[in-house]
């Protein structure tokens, strides 16, 4: 250590500790720097540097080995996650279709609603209206339960929720 260092460590030490603890403190510091440097710590034979490699070279590979499995794991989770996805959606799509009223037939609509022809001549909007309010009237009277419902049947519940939408959207314009 040089003059400064032992300045440096001087100051250090006096900081935490009195003037005379601080000294032979320094002192023990100096005293282990020498054995140290008179010592040198023995350097590995190039065997056990060459085992020490190999092992972790093997560690590495198990490393990526685990890490690959658990990305494999990962895919296949996921992979089974849409098949199952899929599968529930093509059940669940895998219906009748319902027949709509096409836009075309809203002036007999409105003629058996309002019983005129002069309402929607004046309000396109009202037809389109009207149109939809008959599909809905159609769909509905078309529903009835069957005799073997089954438990967890969402049909009913499907249409219901085709209604609350159907109507959100009226109001939005």
């Amino acid at each position: 250590m040089n003059d400064s260092g032992k300045e440096n460590l001087k100051e250090l030490l006096a900081g935490f500790m009195d003037e005379a603890s601080a000294r032979e403190a320094a002192q023990d510091i100096e005293k282990g720097d020498e054995l140290f440097r008179a010592n040198p710590a023995p350097q590995p034979s190039e065997a056990l540097l060459a085992e020490v490699r190999t092992k972790m070279m093997l560690a590495a590979k198990r490393r990526q080995a685990v890490t690959l499995h658990r990305q494999i794991w990962a895919a296949a989770g996921v992979a089974a996650a849409i098949m199952i996805t899929l599968a529930v959606a093509v059940k669940l799509l895998d219906r009748q279709p319902i027949e709509q009223t096409p836009v075309k037939y809203a002036r007999a609509a409105t003629n058996s609603i309002w019983g005129s022809d002069d309402t929607t001549a004046d309000d396109p909007d009202l037809t389109v209206i009207a149109a939809e309010v008959e599909s809905i009237e159609n769909e509905l009277s078309g529903v009835q339960p069957a005799e073997n419902v089954e438990v967890g049947s969402t049909d009913i519940g499907d249409l219901e929720t085709e209604l609350i939408e159907t109507s959100g959207d009226f109001w939005k314009g």
